[in-house]
């Protein structure tokens, strides 16, 4: 009877920790996406994510009036760098939420499906 219990908690072990690591990739990659395109003055603390998400509905269209806004986004620098483009059909997306001074703030995140980079962001 202990092998079966050892079996199952083993088990449930290893599905808890593989289905930790897509999520903790996205939140890494927009930490750093944030770290690296916040304006100077933005320092954001109390990060939280919500948990990731894949969408279809968001087309080439969409992704060039997601950067063509973020170029005057308030929180961001307007000369931020993606990587080069290439064809896709569905992306992660995920919400971050976050403080700044005393102000919560909310983003969404668009982010390819390797969760290697991020291909938009909207400030919400």
């Amino acid at each position: 009877m202990k092998q079966y219990l050892y079996i199952i908690i083993m088990c449930v072990t290893i599905l808890l920790f593989a289905s930790c690591g897509p999520q903790y990739d996205a939140e890494d990659l927009v930490e750093n996406f944030m770290e690296q395109n916040m304006r100077e003055e933005m320092k954001p603390s109390a990060i939280r994510f919500t948990d990731i998400d894949s969408t279809t509905f968001v087309n080439d269209s969409v992704i060039i009036s997601l950067r063509h806004q973020a170029r005057r986004a308030q929180r961001y620098r307007p000369d931020v760098k993606y990587a080069p483009d290439q064809p896709f059909k569905k992306l992660i997306v995920t919400r971050v939420t976050y403080r700044i001074e005393d102000q919560e703030y909310n983003d969404t995140y668009y982010l390819d499906m390797d969760l290697t980079r991020v291909i938009a962001y909207k400030e919400n």
